[in-house]
């Protein structure tokens, strides 16, 4: 009997973090469209002021636990699916290149060379969010 009420309240102690990481996000939500909202009433934008304070109700009326999970989740399904896309662009350009530096057609190295290092740092860039995107849902889902 000691053991089951000893599980339930982990139980319950381990929603009630996520939970709480889970209003933490929509509080932090909240805050930022409330700051946007101050901004855009000192300049006089009613428009925008309009459309945050719908995004404000809408946060306010769908926020969720289960919300923020899922929106961690399509994060990092979203940069996965870019991080696939830049290694394929990568490895076309270094096939690219191979078939520069085989015809010897400097010009076209030197081009191609730039383009890998160019995606090489946005892959670096995406890998980095992405391993964030992951350690924040895991700590969601905890």
């Amino acid at each position: 009997m000691k053991k089951l009420m000893m599980v339930l309240a982990l139980a319950l102690t381990a929603g009630a973090v996520t939970t709480a990481q889970a209003a933490q996000s929509c509080a932090a939500k909240r805050s930022a469209l409330e700051k946007e909202i101050a901004i855009a009433q000192q300049y006089g934008n009613v428009h925008k002021v309009a459309g945050l304070k719908k995004a404000l109700a809408e946060v306010n009326a769908h926020c969720t636990n289960a919300s923020v999970v899922n929106d961690a989740r399509k994060e990092v399904a979203k940069l996965e699916k870019k991080l696939a896309e830049k290694r394929n662009d990568i490895s076309g350009l270094q096939a690219d290149l191979k078939n520069a530096q085989a015809r010897g057609d400097m010009k076209k190295v030197a081009k191609y060379q730039s383009k890998l290092a160019e995606k090489r740092a946005d892959l670096q860039e995406i890998q980095q969010k992405l391993n964030q995107a992951r350690a924040e849902l895991a700590q969601l889902q905890k």
